[in-house]
Order: structure tokens, then sequence, then C-alpha cells
């Protein structure tokens, strides 16, 4: 159970990032908060897939 709640938890990260970058108006910060919503979605993907879970919401 935890280990879907830390996936949840990078996922929200991600989602962050991205809502974040969208309110941006600089390209040079765009890319860079884009670039680390990538690595949480890839963080959380690989934290379901270790965790045995399939679950999502």
């Amino acid at each position: 159970m935890e280990v879907i709640r830390d996936a949840i938890y990078h996922e929200q990260l991600a989602r962050v990032a991205r809502i974040k970058a969208d309110a941006s108006t600089d390209p040079f910060l765009q890319r860079r908060l884009r670039e680390a919503a990538i690595l949480h979605e890839r963080t959380a993907r690989k934290m379901r897939r270790a965790g045995g879970g399939g679950e999502q919401s």
C-alpha cells in the first residue's frame, strides 16, 4: 500500500510541475519543469511496477 501512495505522490509532483510550466513565461523554466515532470512520472511508473499493485485511480 505504501508503494502506491509513493507513486501517487510522484504523479502529483509531475502534475504540479506541468501546471507551473504552463503558467510560466520563461521558456527555459518551462522546459526544466517539463523535464522534472517526466522524471516524476517515470519514477511513479517504476514504483507501481516494483510494488506489484496495478490499481490506478
